[in-house]
């Protein structure tokens, strides 16, 4: 019996097995049916596995690594989707994280004319299902895009806690992003090479991933992008927490200075000297305050003129 969790469309030329779970009974089905290798079958379980292409008999093995927004935390997460490439089957494994493959499948379902159109050829197949994971990063670059424009606006208005955090958060997301989409290209260019071998087309079909290859290209710069946008954020922000301490600092410097002043002119008049002026005379204390207030306005007014207020 097919378990719910396993979902099958037959098209013209290629079926498609999309796999929702990742357990015992999944797995068994798979080899069962499939005559799937055990040591593939062991990878698609957790916990994450290194992307790579793996070259059988009868199929190709792909584990594919693909970001994902976690929209409680705001961070990228990686998720792993496990592709099997046989000669008229494709079967997709994951543990239901990816929206866009699930919507695919349904589109399918629906437009059987759409179905046809792109079960009709195999390789025209197998690279439209690569494409919709892929399209999925860019909604993901855009969000990143945003992120870095509204953390610089705010590092420009004043720096504070929550920066440091946010451009933390930013940095942890590009660095998952990176680490997810790094061994694409060199995976696209693996598999496109042993395609002809499983699928059975010609060499020159290959120029369906073309556009696979582009977009690797483009979600790479991308990153790279973000990646300078995020290190230059943070270092304007790092000048503005150093003007910041300078300022306080030379406040704090200057405000020691007034006071120092102030008690060494008191300390003045500790001295149990006989002929302390002011002293015992009356409106000495007066005499003193004013004295002291005067020394302080002076003080302030010098530091101004030397433009260090």
């Amino acid at each position: 019996m097919l378990p719910s969790t396993i979902h099958t469309l037959s098209g013209r030329k290629i079926k498609w097995v999309n796999v929702t779970a990742i357990s015992e009974v999944e797995l068994q089905y798979l080899a069962r049916e499939f005559n799937l290798h055990s040591l593939d079958l062991k990878d698609c379980q957790p916990p994450l596995q290194r992307p790579k292409i793996v070259p059988r008999d009868t199929y190709i093995f792909g584990i594919f690594v693909f970001p994902t927004f976690n929209s409680r935390t705001r961070e990228i997460e990686q998720h792993e989707v496990d592709i099997f490439f046989l000669k008229d089957t494709v079967i997709t494994v994951h543990n239901n994280s990816f929206p866009e493959l699930r919507d695919f499948f349904a589109l399918l379902e629906l437009n059987a004319e759409l179905r046809d159109k792109l079960t009709a050829q195999p390789i025209g197949f197998v690279s439209q299902l690569l494409d919709e994971l892929y399209d999925f990063c860019f909604p993901l670059l855009f969000h990143i895009s945003s992120d870095i424009d509204a953390l610089s606006e705010g590092v420009r208005h004043g720096a504070s806690r929550a920066t440091v955090h946010e451009i933390l958060r930013l940095k942890n997301n590009v660095v998952a992003f990176r680490k997810a989409l790094q061994p694409h290209r060199g995976m696209l260019t693996r598999a496109i090479s042993l395609f002809p071998q499983i699928l059975k087309i010609k060499k020159s079909d290959t120029h369906y991933f073309d556009r696979l290859i582009d977009h690797t290209s483009e979600i790479w710069d991308h990153l790279e992008t973000y990646y300078h946008a995020i290190d230059a954020v943070e270092d304007t922000h790092r000048t503005a927490i150093s003007y910041r301490l300078n300022e306080i600092m030379k406040t704090l410097t200057i405000f020691s200075i007034v006071i120092m002043s102030l008690t060494l002119f008191t300390n003045i008049f500790i001295v149990p000297a006989l002929s302390t002026p002011l002293l015992g005379n009356y409106g000495d204390f007066w005499a003193m305050l004013g004295i002291m207030t005067l020394l302080t306005i002076s003080a302030i007014g010098i530091f101004k003129r030397k433009g260090w207020l």
